[in-house]
């Protein structure tokens, strides 16, 4: 044997065994150390409904998901076409999987309903005659999330259950309470969370056509199984693929709590040595000698453009100003958001001469609504991360609440923050102007919100003032008009009090007067009684004395 030939064949033996140490250290590198924490799904798709016509994708479109993620990781838990008992079971055999897993997801397709501020899921059996039925026929997706959020961990949940609804119309006529679509469901109270619908809160998604995907599902396979791309990006892709799919008439809405960044395929695909490619040909060797050297000398790492972009819109959509939209349409004139960014430039440069005029009664008046892109502000969709964005002050959600109630919605008291009743006021907003119910304000929506009732609000507000000066000239009158002894035990503190309420109202600091030696001095007898007291001591006084005068008579 030749020494040429030895020295080839002891190059292609130190090639395979180098392939065999990349690969061992692929198991064990950083990148890869999260893959064998355990992950579990539970995949749910019902079609054929038996009250009403069955839906054409939900179970093809589940069993898509279930093979994309058991291919990713997953541990998949699924069930389709289930009745009420079958559902509840599968989540019951889900919470117990879920017990020391690191991640859970849940992906869901077919018939949703909403309820107040209830989601519920429809098994197959269900016949819903009432509201009350719900709690017996139907899974509150409460339900799901309570199991899912026992344990710190990463918790997904994808709906695909916003499709035109046969049961909401059966309800509607006997509950208000039920709408179209799905309701937004509140990530903040818990960390680690995402929630994905197929489109806005409140409004329905396409079923797809038959024998294929619905567009949302459709877009999810395509991005799900993407390696080292969060699940916020993957979502962020899915949004735009569906939004362009379906002319602009569906866009899907998520709300994450999720800190950091979560990966559905963390795992990096490294190139693999095929041993039995490794023979004594000269292609073979010449393959090797190209490979070996490689490790040596790591190459940079790509960035990928569709990333860029998603990363740059984000930053974009935080700052929510027009320099930020404009330095992403720089940066990306063709991208995926470019349409979105151009709608919402348009809409910040048309507000901002509105912004900065006058808001006296009298230019509001001849001015009472400046011009806001309609089509741009039905588009936008108000989460807690946006209200969160804008940094309101409790004297802003004030000024909110008060413009609220000078447009004829009404939040109840005014408070510091946004509760309950004021919640229900601004769906009451979004759904006369259009807007998807959330419950939640964007910047756009403040700035719609704050052109639609500059007039009213001035007017209300000199209203106000209006009162509190017609009381001060009362009391003073009352004080002059020798009415002060019978007016003594009513206080300023009302007065002082209100007067404190509408400075905060308009983010003002407020003193209080010092108060008078008249009025710092304790509260005194009102004159009548005064007066009884002391005619019931004189009288006293005469009646003692003629006793006492008989008694030393008699001595």
């Amino acid at each position: 044997m030749s020494f040429s030939v030895r020295v080839s064949r002891f190059r292609l033996r130190m090639a395979a065994a180098f392939a065999l140490l990349i690969g061992a250290l692929a198991w064990v590198s950083p990148g890869s150390a999260a893959a064998p924490e355990r992950r579990v799904a539970l995949v749910i798709g019902n079609s054929a409904y038996t009250a009403v016509p069955p839906l054409a994708n939900p179970m093809r479109d589940a069993k898509g998901v279930s093979a994309s993620l058991k291919r990713l990781g997953f541990e998949v838990v699924e069930g389709y076409d289930l009745k009420m008992d079958e559902m509840t079971s599968l989540v019951r055999d889900y919470a117990v999987k879920l017990d020391g897993a690191k991640a859970g997801l849940v992906y869901y397709a077919g018939h949703g309903i909403a309820v107040g501020d209830e989601n519920y899921l429809i098994p197959v059996d269900a016949s819903l005659r009432s509201e009350a039925d719900l709690d017996f026929r139907a899974v509150n997706v409460q339900l799901v999330l309570r199991q899912m959020q026992r344990d710190e961990r990463v918790n997904i949940v994808i709906l695909d259950a916003c499709r035109d609804n046969p049961f909401a119309n059966q309800l509607a006529a006997k509950s208000r309470a039920v709408t179209r679509g799905l309701t937004a469901i509140e990530t903040q109270s818990a960390s680690g969370i995402l929630i994905a619908f197929a489109t806005d809160p409140r409004a329905t998604a396409l079923d797809g056509d038959r024998d294929g995907h619905s567009p949302f599902t459709n877009a999810l396979l395509k991005h799900i199984e993407t390696p080292e791309v969060s699940i916020t990006t993957v979502m962020d892709r899915v949004r735009a693929d569906v939004w362009e799919a379906t002319g602009k008439k569906q866009k899907p809405w998520t709300n994450s709590s999720i800190i950091g960044e979560f990966r559905m395929n963390p795992k990096v695909q490294l190139a693999s040595v095929d041993a039995t490619s490794i023979g004594n040909s000269g292609a073979a060797a010449k393959a090797i000698d190209a490979a070996v050297p490689a490790p040596a000398m790591p190459g940079l790492p790509s960035f990928d453009r569709a990333q860029l972009d998603v990363r740059t819109w984000e930053s974009a959509e935080r700052g929510n100003s027009a320099g930020d939209y404009r330095a992403y349409l720089e940066a990306f004139p063709a991208g995926q958001f470019a349409a979105f960014a151009k709608n919402r430039l348009a809409s910040l440069e048309k507000s901002a001469p509105a912004a900065s005029a006058q808001t006296t009664p009298a230019v509001a008046a001849l001015n009472p609504s400046p011009a806001i892109d309609d089509e741009a502000l039905k588009k936008e969709v108000g989460t807690a991360q946006t209200e969160t964005a804008m940094k309101l002050t409790p004297a802003d959600r004030r000024e909110l609440q008060t413009r609220l109630r000078s447009a004829g919605f009404q939040p109840g008291k005014a408070a510091a923050t946004f509760g309950p009743s004021q919640r229900k006021a601004i769906q009451a907003w979004q759904k006369s102007r259009n807007v998807p119910e959330t419950g939640f304000l964007s910047a756009l929506q403040a700035t719609a919100l704050r052109a639609q009732t500059e007039a009213a609000y001035q007017n209300l507000l000199a209203q106000e003032e209006k009162a509190a000066a017609e009381r001060k000239i009362k009391k003073t009158a009352n004080r002059e008009g020798g009415g002060e002894k019978a007016s003594r035990n009513v206080t300023l503190e009302g007065d002082e009090m209100y007067k404190a309420d509408l400075a905060r109202e308009r983010g003002q600091a407020y003193t209080p007067p010092a108060r008078t030696a008249t009025q710092a001095r304790p509260r005194t007898q009102p004159a009548d009684t005064a007066a009884s007291a002391a005619g019931a001591a004189a009288f006293g006084s005469i009646i003692g004395g003629a006793i006492m005068g008989g008694i030393l008579r008699g001595r």
